[in-house]
């Protein structure tokens, strides 16, 4: 059986790709949030809830998982690296499944290795900025002014509750579902005369090529926060190439 750690839209295209070579999938994910998505098959098993590495290597155990493929966002450090660490432990082969990073400092780009020093960053600028983030991080954005700062986030009670906590007015919170295209960015720069957009280097599937044209286009600074840096065993950056190189080590 082959364990792929999901949560992403990468995880679920290469279950099924999986599911179509007749392989048998355990999909594991933090929770259950587009689980529904993946399709009915019998040789399918979704687990959801966190699990550190002992309980991790416990479930590849209990299953007979012979390969891990973790297919995570790119920013999840810790799953990752537990997930290296209870492969080895249960004697299971581990893959990374990553996509292609599409960020390097540039005229228009400059990277960061975390907030604290982005942030750092920021104040010394003038001019608005748009947060793409997540909320999850907004609590590293506290130094900068509030009324310079204009957040984009998922429209959930719980999201905006925690916005109006750290002291973002409505006026200044965008809550709707992405990705965004590339009209919706223009549109949102020009609106509130954003300056610098701070994004994640998350890929393709992210939104990000919308978010750089369109900044571009604008004069808009992106500031991106560099993904962690990881020693994965094995990388590929496709579903095909993991099934070729499973096909080669039969």
């Amino acid at each position: 059986m082959i364990l792929v750690l999901g949560g992403t839209y990468d995880s679920r295209k290469l279950t099924e790709a999986l599911l179509g070579q007749g392989c048998a999938v355990l999909y594991s994910s933090v929770t259950a949030y587009n689980t529904g998505s993946l399709p009915e098959n019998a040789r399918l098993e979704i687990h959801t809830g966190a699990l550190e590495t002992d309980g991790l290597a416990g479930l590849m155990a209990e299953k007979r998982i012979e390969l891990c493929v973790d297919a995570t966002h790119p920013y999840a450090k810790e799953v990752s690296l537990n997930a290296i660490e209870a492969s080895n432990k249960a004697g299971a082969a581990y893959v990374r499944l990553e996509r292609p990073r599409m960020m390097d400092d540039g005229q228009q780009t400059l990277g960061f290795p975390d907030y604290e020093s982005a942030v750092r960053y920021l104040l010394e600028q003038e001019g608005n900025v748009l947060l793409t983030t997540g909320s999850r991080q907004l609590e590293f954005y506290d130094p900068l002014p509030r009324e310079r700062v204009i957040v984009r986030v998922l429209p959930t009670s719980k999201v905006l509750e925690k916005c109006e906590r750290l002291g973002y007015k409505p006026q200044n919170i965008i809550a709707m579902q992405g990705p965004f295209s590339y009209a919706m960015n223009v549109e949102t720069i020009r609106q509130f005369d954003i300056r610098f957009l701070v994004t994640k280097d998350s890929g393709d599937v992210g939104g990000v090529s919308e978010k750089l044209r369109a900044a571009a286009d604008m004069g808009v600074r992106v500031i991106f926060i560099e993904r962690p840096r990881i020693e994965y065993p094995v990388v590929f950056n496709t579903a095909e190439e993991i099934i070729g190189w499973m096909a080669e080590n039969k």
